[in-house]
């Protein structure tokens, strides 16, 4: 959650170091507008008379890495967004609020290459999952919407067993410097462990994203915390373990976002299946 002292200040031009933080809250005077450039994301938040009016709109690829905020900003809404939306009733005083969330259904990541996990042998996976935007109003959720949508995906062993999840359009990576830095999207270190005695094959993995919380670092890239998913030995389960904290190499990271489900830090799971594929 953004700290009152988080206040998004005025910044115009892109910034492709991703250091600008776009989230927080955001006053703006009756008759000012602001604007949010975050990746393939517009958004545009105008004070109307005791109105606030959205638009949203989607110009740039899912990869682009454009970060620019101009508050207050000068220029109007585009004639033709893919929505236009009005809240009235908030007070003339209430101050909006930009957050943040993961998914609100798991993320299924490929790596570039399928590959086997060894009996006994780890990896460390580096995924990459886009956000959902929060629009508060008198500090309740008035509006939430993806930076862009993912596709859907159903993962599991047949059509009747299974889940439907989004697809990430980015590659599961075995090195962080692999991976863009996109201000739309947070990383997460998975660390797999194969303690059978027959070797995983390792082709698409699903992340339960709704039990991750956002971190972001000095550089406001965003980070959820390392997760360690492993397969049991001579048995067909697998367990899932989450940190409670931010991962080491993001220096400095502050908690931003809390989960959409709350519960323990442990999973286990009937068939490894479910979270391997």
């Amino acid at each position: 959650m953004a700290q009152a002292n988080d206040t998004i200040t005025a910044h115009k031009g892109g910034d492709p170091e991703g250091r600008v933080a776009w989230w927080g809250p955001c006053a703006m005077a009756e008759g000012q507008r602001g604007c949010w450039r975050i990746g393939p994301l517009d958004l545009w938040l105008a004070h109307g008379e005791g109105e606030w009016q959205v638009c949203i709109d989607r110009p740039r690829d899912a990869t682009d890495a454009l970060l620019e905020v101009d508050l207050p900003c000068a220029q109007a809404c585009p004639e033709s967004p893919e929505e236009n939306l009005r809240f009235a009733g908030a007070g003339a005083e209430s101050v909006p609020e930009l957050r943040l969330a993961l998914a609100d259904r798991p993320m299924v990541s490929r790596p570039d290459r399928p590959f086997y996990v060894p009996a006994g042998g780890e990896v460390t996976l580096f995924l990459s999952s886009p956000v959902w935007v929060q629009l508060l109003l008198d500090g309740s959720l008035a509006y939430e919407f993806p930076v862009y949508r993912p596709s859907d995906t159903w993962f599991g062993t047949s059509t009747v067993e299974g889940e439907l999840c989004y697809a990430t359009r980015t590659q599961a990576r075995l090195r962080l410097e692999d991976v863009p830095e996109r201000p739309h999207r947070a990383i997460t270190p998975l660390t797999i462990r194969n303690q059978a005695n027959d070797a995983l094959f390792l082709e698409r993995v699903k992340l339960p994203v709704r039990r991750l919380p956002v971190f972001a670092d000095e550089r406001q890239r965003l980070w959820t915390p390392a997760v360690h998913m492993e397969r049991e030995a001579d048995r067909d389960m697998a367990a899932m373990r989450v940190d409670a904290s931010a991962p080491p190499m993001a220096p400095g990271a502050r908690r931003i976002a809390e989960p959409r489900e709350a519960g323990s830090r442990h999973l286990m799971v009937r068939a490894f299946s479910a979270l391997f594929q």
